[in-house]
């Protein structure tokens, strides 16, 4: 699989030295902590320059502009996360496939706890609303994880035939990001964050398996 930043980078051939590279992800990790901190409203390229001691020019020279760079923060977490999955999935060689599915919805959970992804994603979503570019990121990155799910979840039970079990695993993936838009820390909702992914949990097993 190529790079999660030559992917975030698209065509730039000129830009995949070491020290491209590093500086690439470097304008990415400071994009996403000021996306965190401030929102995008907080967020300029100029800010970012200051923040990874580099020239605006700079920053331009890898991502134009604030869409450019956004489309590309996201592409990196989205080939972040597959590459997660796999590793995943690759380690559990004997497994059996429902534990397969259960690794991957705690590493997905997991993830979903960290301020920094719920920050960016949270984000994401609302740019969604008007922005095309972030709206076609956020489907791409959701459709990956369907057919995540549904190679996870397909033959569970054989009744389940496969046009039912892909609309089965689009929920699975509704279930998980809904979580993320939750602020995570205890106290916000009558229902603890553990309760919560406990019932996720349960109720995508269900999907798997029962008619």
């Amino acid at each position: 699989m190529t790079s999660p930043i030559l992917s975030s980078l698209g065509d730039k051939p000129s830009l995949t030295t070491d020290r491209g590279l590093q500086r690439a992800e470097e304008i990415l990790m400071a994009a996403r902590d000021i996306l965190v901190a401030e929102g995008y409203a907080g967020l300029t390229l100029r800010g970012i320059a200051m923040r990874v001691n580099a020239s605006l020019s700079n920053v331009q020279h890898y991502y134009k502009g604030l869409d450019a760079l956004m489309e590309a923060l996201l592409i990196y977490l989205m080939d972040g996360y597959q590459r997660q999955i796999e590793t995943v999935i690759k380690s559990m060689g004997d497994s059996t496939q429902r534990e397969r599915l259960l690794a991957v919805m705690d590493l997905l959970l997991s993830e979903g706890r960290k301020t920094e992804v719920c920050g960016v994603f949270v984000e994401a979503w609302a740019l969604g609303q008007r922005l095309p570019f972030a709206a076609q990121v956020m489907e791409q990155i959701q459709e990956r994880e369907r057919k995540e799910f549904y190679k996870l979840m397909y033959g569970m039970n054989p009744v389940i035939g496969a046009k039912e079990c892909k609309q089965r695993a689009a929920l699975s993936v509704m279930l998980i990001h809904g979580l993320m838009v939750q602020i995570p820390h205890e106290g916000t909702s009558p229902l603890s964050r553990k309760q919560m992914e406990d019932a996720i949990r349960h109720q995508v097993l269900q999907l798997a398996t029962v008619p």
